[in-house]
Formats: C-alpha cells, structure tokens, sequence
C-alpha cells in the first residue's frame, strides 16, 4: 500500500444542501471514505465578471483509481456548470488512515 495510490478530491458548491447530497451520494457508493465540508469565500472570474462568493468546500480521501467514477457522479450531481473537481495526489500519509480508505472504499 503506497500513500500515491490514495487522494483528496477537492470540489466545492454555493449550498449545504448540495455539499450534502454530493458526500452522501459518493459515500453510500463506496468511492469515498470520508468528506470533509467547509465554508469558504470565494473570488473568482465568470462569464466576464468578478464574483465574490459563500461557497461549501468538500475534500474527499479516496483511492485513484475511483477519480474517474467520482468525476462522473459529481458532474450529475453538481449545481455548477463548470464545477472544480481537482485530484490531490498524496505524497505520505498514516499507513494505518490508508488501510481504512481501502477497506471503506470499493475495490476497481
């Protein structure tokens, strides 16, 4: 078990109801083991404009090799149109919290 096959996967989304929707979705799946939400502020450039926002920022400890099925169900899920859904690689990690990923996470 190497601490680069497990990552965070950062998103985050302008409402609670959504954040929670998001985690209980990918957590009833299997493709996360955790999610963890946070209020952020948010500044950022849309459609031509400066935005100044609340936003929920969830980061989710998972294996790898579920990215891509999580990038799926975030797409379906997601209130945004153009949501961020960023990999984190990790480089070192508790090698007692990565065996709990694993066995709380589906196997590909």
């Amino acid at each position: 078990m190497e601490a680069s096959d497990y990552c965070i996967v950062s998103t985050t989304t302008d409402t609670k109801e959504n954040a929670d929707t998001i985690s209980s979705d990918l957590l009833h799946k299997k493709l996360i083991a955790c999610a963890q939400r946070t209020t952020t502020q948010s500044s950022y450039r849309w459609q031509g404009k400066v935005i100044e926002s609340d936003e929920i920022l969830l980061h989710m400890k998972t294996k790898k090799s579920l990215f891509e099925h999580i990038k799926k169900e975030i797409l379906s899920l997601h209130t945004y149109d153009v949501p961020e859904i960023i990999m984190i690689p990790l480089l070192n990690a508790n090698e007692f919290y990565l065996q709990w990923i694993e066995e709380e996470t589906i196997k590909v």
